[in-house]
């Protein structure tokens, strides 16, 4: 019989995180795959490629690069799962407030920060190379892929980083005390 006061740890979520991350891996090693041996024997793309919704059908210097911050970007996502994981599964330990989780969601938030701008500025390079201007604007999307939602969550899991380092000196102190 279990006691009400006791932490249970996030089975489910743990899951989820996991086959994300699986089929991140797989996802952007295959694209890269991909991309590369079309970088290599043609200079026509066989197949359809969107990058931050622009149709692209030859390579260029500049799509080359774009698409190369993309899966720069790709990769700090699936890092972003990574580091995640790290801190779900510190829960399964059944101890709050450890450094891991401090600076895990810390990193978390700063790498989701600098996520989102580096897409805004994927897409304001792409936009100039592509169209051959340049427009700068504020979009506001009602979705989760906002660039405002995105910004407003990594500074939500930093300040969750804060609240946890302010809980763990407290912790420290109140079994100083005890």
């Amino acid at each position: 019989m279990r006691s009400n006061n006791s932490i249970q740890p996030p089975i489910l979520l743990k899951t989820i995180l996991d086959i994300l991350y699986i089929l991140l891996i797989i996802s952007i090693i295959s694209s890269l795959i991909l991309f590369i041996l079309t970088l290599i024997f043609s200079e026509k793309i066989p197949f359809s490629v969107k990058i931050n919704e622009y149709e692209i059908e030859e390579f260029s210097a500049a799509i080359i690069f774009g698409m190369s911050l993309k899966f720069l970007i790709s990769g700090i996502f699936i890092y972003i799962i990574y580091l995640l994981r790290k801190v779900v599964r510190s829960f399964f330990k059944r101890k709050l407030f450890t450094a891991l989780q401090i600076s895990g969601l810390k990193l978390i938030g700063q790498l989701l920060i600098a996520g989102s701008l580096a897409e805004m500025a994927l897409d304001f390079v792409m936009k100039l190379t592509i169209e051959n201007k340049a427009s700068v604007g504020i979009n506001i999307d009602g979705s989760f892929d906002s660039l405002w939602f995105t910004l407003a969550l990594g500074l939500f899991f930093i300040l969750l980083s804060k609240s946890f380092s302010y809980a763990a000196k407290l912790q420290d102190e109140n079994e100083l005390t005890v």
